[in-house]
């Protein structure tokens, strides 16, 4: 199996916003010992935002312990809660979330993936993106009809439309990535981030620090939220997450871990 080493995380609404859209599932393990985390970002632009990435959360929370858990069975799950959510109030009929799901096991990383959260792993000085945007922006560049650079005026506004989420208005389409563990291991840890939109957008305007803070979940989302709280336009949530191999035992599953949660 693999041990959870190290967590660092933060969740907060941007400025002057009492609701926080985002919602996290902190590294816990399933009824096989496997790592898994999560995290949901509410459609912000339609009602109800953050009770779907509530309810999808919490539905996946619920069936952790089961036995035949899967990636697949809890994106069902989050999907069947949503649902719920809206047959109970009509209100909801169009609330929507984003979901990015990671299990790791001792031969392979699974990821459900609907929406534009991002799953990284490091390898080097460098985040590695694992996951593909849901987005216009995204489908218009996979088309293979513009280059990044004749769109770049338009990609604020194409990158805002998400083509895919968890509702009860559509039918669930999600991706399922898989990849060896091994593929993953860099200087004998694994460390995967998860990132909502309103974080990796600061990322990724320079995207570096320091080997030591890269090497460091706590360093590296300090600095990341330091750098957000400059200039946030978001709600912005990152959860890094460092794993080693271990050898199981019951009596020793210790975690160093840090989180700012802002509701």
């Amino acid at each position: 199996m693999y041990r959870i080493v190290e967590i660092g995380c933060f969740s907060s609404p941007r400025p002057n916003k009492k609701e926080n859209e985002d919602f996290l599932l902190l590294p816990t393990y399933d009824f096989r010992k496997n790592v898994v985390f999560a995290v949901a970002d509410g459609v912000g632009s339609l009602h109800g935002s953050s009770q779907a990435s509530i309810a999808a959360i919490t539905a996946i929370s619920n069936i952790l312990k089961d036995p035949d858990f899967s990636i697949e069975k809890a994106m069902f799950q989050a999907k069947d809660e949503i649902n719920y959510l809206a047959s109970r109030d009509k209100t909801y009929n169009q609330s929507a979330t984003t979901l990015t799901l990671v299990q790791v096991g001792l031969d392979y990383i699974r990821i459900g993936h609907v929406g534009d959260c991002r799953a990284y792993f490091k390898m080097g000085g460098k985040l590695v993106q694992l996951t593909k945007d849901h987005t216009r922006y995204q489908e218009v560049i996979d088309s293979g009809i513009y280059t990044p650079q004749m769109i770049h005026a338009h990609k604020e506004r194409l990158t805002s439309v998400i083509t895919k989420a968890i509702t009860q208005q559509h039918p669930l389409d999600f991706d399922i990535i898989e990849l060896p563990t091994n593929d993953l291991v860099d200087d004998d840890n694994i460390i995967i981030t998860l990132m909502s939109d309103g974080a990796y957008m600061h990322w990724h305007k320079r995207p570096r620090f320091a080997t030591s803070t890269m090497n460091n979940p706590l360093a590296f989302v300090n600095n990341l939220h330091k750098r957000i709280e400059k200039n946030p336009s978001d709600d912005y949530t990152c959860l890094s997450v460092k794993l080693k191999k271990y050898d199981f035992s019951d009596n020793d599953l210790t975690t160093s871990n840090k989180c700012e949660l802002e509701d």
